[in-house]
């Protein structure tokens, strides 16, 4: 499959057969990356960070991880990871979030990015998981968290092995009012190989 462009701020969908990979790439360098999936054969089973969290034992997944369903269930492993730094905590922007923490409307956002990228699968807002961010930086010293940093530098890439088949939409994070994606915004590839 040739790599499929992601515009800056935008997001694509993809199916993955169990045993191909994805990898997604950080063109420029500095792009947060959110990710959803989920199960192909029934979309109620999706990506978990929170049971990730759990399964792995850390904060930050990196390569050899597998990242669970909320069944518990491996979805996807890490094969490769460049930056080695990314985030399971902090949900996907939405129009809320830009509209009360920044007083700013009509912002793209991952959740609407995932919405439109998997339009075909007729997913509500209430149905979309809470995403491992890729290439996202943060910090929670003394329990507080702090908005960092892209580590990514350009051509880093994450590549995950499906475990199952499965739904998988990316999202080039819109938020260019932290310093996340260092306050603007990149274009990211994506390729199943």
């Amino acid at each position: 499959m040739a790599p499929i462009h992601i515009p800056a701020g935008t997001g694509r969908a993809v199916t993955l057969r169990a045993g191909q990979t994805l990898r997604i790439v950080n063109v420029e360098g500095g792009q947060v990356a959110d990710f959803i999936a989920y199960n192909a054969a029934d979309m109620n089973e999706a990506l978990s960070t929170i049971h990730t969290l759990v399964s792995i034992g850390r904060l930050f997944p990196t390569t050899g991880d597998a990242l669970r369903t909320n069944r518990r269930r491996k979805m996807v492993e890490i094969t490769r990871d460049d930056t080695g730094r990314h985030d399971m905590l902090i949900a996907a922007c939405d129009p809320w979030r830009y509209e009360y923490d920044f007083g700013v409307t009509g912002h793209r956002s991952c959740s609407d990015n995932f919405l439109e990228a998997l339009r075909e699968w007729r997913l509500e807002r209430h149905q979309l998981p809470h995403p491992i961010n890729f290439f996202q930086n943060m910090r929670y010293p003394d329990g507080r968290v702090e908005f960092d940093r892209s580590l990514a530098k350009p051509g880093d890439a994450v590549e995950l092995r499906a475990l199952m088949d499965l739904v998988a939409a990316v999202s080039a994070c819109p938020m260019d009012l932290n310093p996340i994606s260092n306050f603007r915004t990149h274009d990211l590839t994506i390729e199943v190989v």
